[in-house]
């Protein structure tokens, strides 16, 4: 009796924890999306195209900084049939603290859409670079490795700058 009312416990004490991280990356994401002034660094496609990545549509990337510290990004991969939004926030301290991902649908059999369909929607929220909890409406995507890939963006942006 004893050991099921500490493994209750320890479960109720854990999803306390859980929520407060939860809370706190809502937290970081609400005062980022409030913030005024940013310095924008957009990547074109031209820079990727010479890096021989290379898509239908088009891919632009944008480093949002503050005081000097890189507080967001946002990622647009156009291809053939779709198009897939990326917005990475990051904390303070610089870590990956949330990634807010859309797929749309551009193009059917009668050709390209006038309003694109939202087919996917995902949400990730990363505690010291450590995934705590994923929220996903999809298409069976594939799955990304979000932590590499804000990796790999901010070299894209640290290489387009110098």
């Amino acid at each position: 009796m004893v050991k099921k009312l500490i493994l209750l416990s320890m479960v109720i004490f854990s999803g306390l924890l859980f929520g407060q991280n939860i809370e706190l990356v809502k937290k970081i994401v609400q005062q980022i999306n409030q913030t005024k002034d940013f310095k924008i660094i957009t990547v074109p496609y031209s820079y990727f195209m010479d890096q021989s990545e290379v898509t239908d549509n088009g891919i632009k990337l944008k480093g949002f900084y503050k005081n000097g510290k890189l507080r967001k990004m946002e990622h647009f991969v156009g291809l053939s049939a779709w198009n897939i939004v990326t917005e990475y926030f990051f904390s303070d301290n610089g870590e990956l603290a949330f990634i807010y991902s859309k797929k749309y649908q551009t193009l059917d059999e009668n050709g390209y859409l006038k309003n694109p369909k939202l087919l996917s929607e995902s949400r990730y929220y990363y505690e010291k670079d450590k995934l705590i909890k994923s929220v996903e409406k999809s298409d069976n995507d594939e799955k990304t490795d979000y932590l590499k890939e804000s990796e790999n963006l901010i070299n894209h942006l640290k290489n387009y700058q110098d």
